[in-house]
């Protein structure tokens, strides 16, 4: 019946949104955004550049005596992969700041 879980039956609430609160919730939003796009591509640099970044990655990885591991990527078809990249970035906020030379995070 219509009570039932409808996994196809997906509540869009930006859709819902009336111009003006679509405008406040981007403008809002905007530093979050940012933030997952530098740490989206320094995950996905660091994994892609094996002769230079990965190197520099793991070095600094072991001068903070962190575990030796890379930021994980975000996947789509995860439905936890931006939280596990986010907490991972947390973690390695140090070497990060040092990689970039800025406040990514």
């Amino acid at each position: 019946g219509q009570d039932e879980d409808d996994p196809d039956d997906v509540y869009d609430a930006f859709a819902a949104m009336s111009e003006a609160d679509k405008a406040t919730f981007l403008k809002d939003t905007k530093v979050v955004a940012s933030a997952l796009r530098k740490i989206r591509t320094i995950s996905f640099k660091i994994i892609n550049s094996t002769t230079i970044l990965l190197p520099r990655w793991r070095t600094l990885v072991a001068e903070y005596k962190l575990p030796n591991k890379v930021l994980p990527r975000d996947v789509s078809t995860r439905w936890n992969s931006t939280y596990d990249m986010l907490a991972a970035a947390l973690k390695y906020k140090r070497v990060i700041r040092e990689m970039t030379g800025e406040d990514a995070l």
